[in-house]
């Protein structure tokens, strides 16, 4: 189906303005060039028009760049990366524009191949918010927990306990962990406990291996030019994930999966569902699903067997404004711990408890779109 232009326009409009709020003034200005040449060059119409899904829940324009980072990089001196940090490059608005669309045109079958493939970030930055909300959960709880990650990618953020994570007042994790991830609290002090993890498993529509060279390279194309911390921290935790016992992620849709998974709680362990950036990626009914389903769950848990839903996702005002949410039965308490960035930046700890939540209730957690993957 071809796409109307005016829902590419308002897709590349919506992805530019959180490329603007989070950091990449090279995919502004690329997003910039889209926009200029929808409905007259017919190359990069055509490509955009014949990709047939939503824009924005697909992330087409992410998609996009993604495609093309990973033919550049595969390209003999392709000049396109000289101005993308992440590459070792140097930003140039100018330049990067019309060697962005040269290379677009000039291998347009390539990037149409490519363009299909979801975005993949895994991104390890989410861990600082993610590893605050497990410490939380182990110091209510005071059990061993058990994790279960929807939309897992490659399994990065399982490890969460293998990584260094530094706050004013509070660190926890291995000191010499070859990931640290410090700085990233402007507001509060999470707990500084370090959960005792006894099992961790994941799944994901296209779960990835770690060990595959084309599973880091497909990881790093989704990358932001300006952001070289976050190559640096992916790097760093696909070391780390290769130095350890290779992890189970499964090939499952998500309410399928934890129907089964969570459904089988052993005594005396904490099992905790958590997702970050995940939910805008579903349809309207299957987030609806997947929360009546984990509130279905909860209600139905006792004391011996708790369980804790742990949701990073965007809030329905601000899609950049990502919102770390707690809710733990038998209990029925629901806790806002944070607010943070769709990348782990800027996490302002300070937990709010909210009104308790039954097994049927309809409103599911952000709804809006990150798209900022």
């Amino acid at each position: 189906m071809t796409q109307d232009l005016s829902v590419l326009r308002a897709g590349c409009r919506w992805q530019r303005e959180l490329c603007a709020n989070n950091g990449s003034p090279t995919y502004v200005a690329l997003i910039d060039g889209l926009l200029d040449r929808l409905g007259v060059d017919e190359v990069i119409t055509g490509l955009l028009a014949d990709d047939g899904q939503d824009p924005i829940r697909s992330a087409l324009c992410l998609r996009l760049f993604g495609a093309v980072n990973r033919l550049a990089q595969a390209t003999p001196n392709c000049g396109l990366t000289d101005f993308y940090p992440t590459y070792g490059g140097e930003v140039d608005l100018d330049r990067v524009v019309e060697e962005f669309f040269g290379f677009v045109t000039g291998n347009a079958a390539a990037v149409a191949a490519e363009l299909p493939t979801p975005v993949q970030t895994n991104d390890v930055g989410r861990v600082v918010p993610l590893a605050a909300a497990m410490a939380y959960v182990t110091a209510v709880t005071g059990l061993p927990l058990r994790l279960l990650e929807v939309g897992a990618s490659a399994g990065l953020n399982l490890l969460l306990d293998h990584y260094r994570v530094e706050a004013d007042g509070a660190s926890w994790g291995p000191v010499d962990s070859p990931l640290k991830l410090d700085g990233d609290f402007e507001l509060g002090t999470p707990p500084a406990d370090t959960p005792v993890i006894i099992e961790r498993r994941g799944c994901d529509i296209n779960p990835l291996d770690v060990r595959d060279q084309r599973t880091a390279d497909l990881l790093r194309s989704f990358i932001w030019p300006e952001h070289v911390v976050r190559r640096r921290q992916l790097d760093a935790a696909i070391d780390v994930a290769r130095s350890v016992p290779a992890l189970a992620i499964d090939a499952a849709d998500a309410s399928a999966w934890v129907s089964v998974y969570a459904a089988d709680r052993p005594v005396d362990v904490c099992t905790v569902v958590f997702h970050s950036i995940v939910l805008p990626y579903l349809s309207p009914d299957e987030r609806l699903q997947f929360t009546r389903l984990i509130r279905r769950m909860g209600a139905a848990t006792d004391e011996r067997r708790p369980l804790a839903w742990v949701s990073m996702e965007p809030s329905d005002e601000d899609a950049g404004n990502v919102l770390l949410a707690c809710e733990l039965w038998p209990m029925g308490k629901r806790v806002v711990l944070a607010t943070t960035t769709p990348h782990g930046f800027r996490v302002r700890w300070d937990p709010k408890e909210a009104p308790a939540v039954g097994g049927s209730r309809d409103v599911a957690p952000g709804r809006g779109f990150g798209g900022s993957a």
